[in-house]
């Protein structure tokens, strides 16, 4: 059996149509991020997606030895799987194809964005589901992620995007529902000590762009048409 993921746009049709069937609706994708088909024996069976690592998780914090005054520059080190569906897959699949996407992002990771990756996040909603299952995060613990605990159950509410101030804007806290936390660290690989952001800068913006492009153009013939 052959699984191959494919990096594409999140707004490629073919992403789409399994994103918008996730159980966390699609209000899109905020900083670093990278989106890939999972194609098992060239079909399509899922998406998996990669993001910005979250800002304040205390037992992810403690978990990678994260140090609170190197935060902002440490947590470009990890990757936040934010989206990972597939379905009709043969047992096994999703896990398996679940380490070939660590290891594909890593790569694709550090060459878009100049920083080794040392590890990886998740957030996983425990819920029943229709067909009998639980939602527990077992696909994960089956790649051997390692359980976390449990998110505060409530998080930060910014002012309108309107308004001035960004994330320093005046804010409130608002309840969630708590959240499974998962992690993995990569052996050998420390967290950042140094880096460089590129939203404030344009030619480092400009350079990123010709790199993604450069990565996306790898697969670009390769992903379905419609």
């Amino acid at each position: 059996m052959s699984i191959e993921l494919l990096l594409c746009q999140r707004t490629h049709p073919a992403y789409l149509q399994y994103r918008n069937r996730h159980y966390i609706p699609n209000n899109g994708c905020h900083g670093q991020q990278l989106h890939y088909l999972v194609m098992v024996d060239g079909q399509q069976l899922g998406v998996i997606s990669g993001a910005s690592a979250v800002y304040g998780v205390k037992a992810r914090d403690v978990f990678f030895g994260i140090d609170h005054s190197k935060r902002k520059v440490q947590l470009n080190s990890i990757i936040n799987n934010v989206v990972y569906r597939i379905e009709g897959a043969p047992r096994n699949v999703p896990s398996q194809a679940l380490a070939i996407w660590r290891k594909r992002i890593a790569v694709d990771w550090e060459f878009l964005y100049q920083v080794k990756v040392a590890g990886f996040e998740t957030f996983v909603i425990e819920a029943d589901l229709d067909d009998g299952r639980t939602r527990t995060g077992a696909l994960y613990r089956a790649d051997n992620w390692s359980m976390l605990g449990l998110t505060s159950g409530n998080t930060k509410s910014h002012a309108a995007a309107d308004n001035a101030g960004g994330m320093n804007a005046a804010h409130t806290r608002k309840s969630v529902c708590q959240k499974l936390i998962l992690g993995r660290k990569i052996k050998g690989v420390a967290l950042a000590e140094s880096y460089q952001a590129t939203w404030r800068d344009p030619k480092a913006q400009k350079a990123v762009q010709a790199r993604r492009k450069e990565l996306l153009n790898r697969d670009a013939l390769k992903l379905p048409t419609s």
